[in-house]
């Protein structure tokens, strides 16, 4: 395979991980609302399927999308990683993944545990509601970030 060739395969997987990350990031809401629409055993049963989701699809689509970004750098021009729009998507990156880690997986996880006590019969709907709002706004920043990083790989400015 040529340079060329290298350089259009990886582009392909760099956007296809693109696709796959943002894609089902975007439908966690949904899973969300619809188990808390549904309610009793349906709320756990959406909040796991999107960790699930997450763990075998989302959280590798974006490990790739770091990895092909940085061998399309190599592959094209390295001076690339002097220009703010890249710099600015690698920087957001890192912050996104710490967030995520740090305060939206926690978040997530205290949510489905109450979801399932909720499940259970227990009462801890308010505990659930504040769990659920706090994990819904981590999950909108980490989703902001995203969709920044996008723009700037799209639009490429010039600042």
């Amino acid at each position: 395979m040529t340079r060329a060739d290298w350089i259009v395969l990886v582009r392909f997987l760099h956007i296809l991980g693109a696709v796959v990350a943002l894609g089902f990031s975007l439908s966690y809401g949904l899973w969300i609302s619809r188990g808390d629409a549904v309610g009793g055993p349906a709320r756990p049963f959406a909040l796991r399927t999107v960790s699930w989701i997450d763990r075998r699809l989302t959280t590798p689509a974006y490990v790739l999308q770091l990895a092909t970004g940085l061998v399309l750098v190599l592959l094209t021009d390295v001076a690339r990683f002097k220009q703010l729009w890249l710099a600015l998507s690698l920087g957001l990156y890192v912050l996104l993944t710490v967030l995520a880690m740090v305060a939206y997986a926690p978040a997530h996880r205290r949510q489905t545990a109450l979801a399932e006590r909720l499940a259970e019969g227990e009462s801890v709907e308010a505990e659930y509601a504040a769990a659920g709002a706090r994990a819904r706004r981590l999950g909108l920043g980490v989703t902001a970030l995203t969709l920044v990083i996008l723009a700037l790989m799209v639009f490429k400015p010039t600042l």
